[in-house]
């Protein structure tokens, strides 16, 4: 029995590998599983944000698609504003066959920065069409009075 084996090029071969680690490599496809010594489950993707400011607030529009809600928590620190939850797969079928893995599942978590003077105790977040909204109105300044002490005259 005679075996014929196809040679390919080194190049198309290293090319064809670069390719696969790079569909892997980019953010928000399946990581690799992570082993940790922390008890809690690491992260594993991190969900797309669009940040913008109005006259009045700071507001942060997170893409969630597929995500419980009432299961996900939002924690507004001063300087710093904190999103956690999971999205589960809706197809749990024991056989797969895939054709294309674009949509990460599992827990996620991200945290933004945010800049002096926002009221992150009036924060308000609102969840609608796979996006999560947060509202964090911006503190007014108050305006303080400055008293002028007449000093008395001298005595000569």
């Amino acid at each position: 029995m005679n075996a014929t084996l196809k040679c390919v090029p080194i190049d198309d071969w290293q090319r064809e590998m670069e390719r696969y680690l790079a569909h892997f490599a980019r953010t928000g496809k399946r990581p690799s599983v992570v082993f940790t010594h922390t008890p809690h489950a690491a992260p594993c993707w991190t969900p797309a944000v669009d940040m913008f400011e109005t006259e009045t607030a700071l507001v942060v529009l997170l893409d969630l698609a597929g995500v419980d809600a009432e299961r996900t928590e939002v924690h507004a620190e001063p300087y710093l504003l904190t999103i956690r939850g999971v999205r589960h797969e809706r197809h749990t079928a024991e056989s797969r066959s895939y054709h294309t893995l674009e949509i990460p599942y599992g827990r996620f978590e991200r945290s933004i920065r945010l800049p002096s003077g926002i009221d992150t105790d009036a924060a308000q977040a609102n969840y609608s069409d796979g996006l999560l909204e947060i509202t964090l109105l911006k503190r007014i300044p108050r305006e303080v009075r400055v008293n002028v002490d007449n000093p008395s005259h001298t005595q000569a």
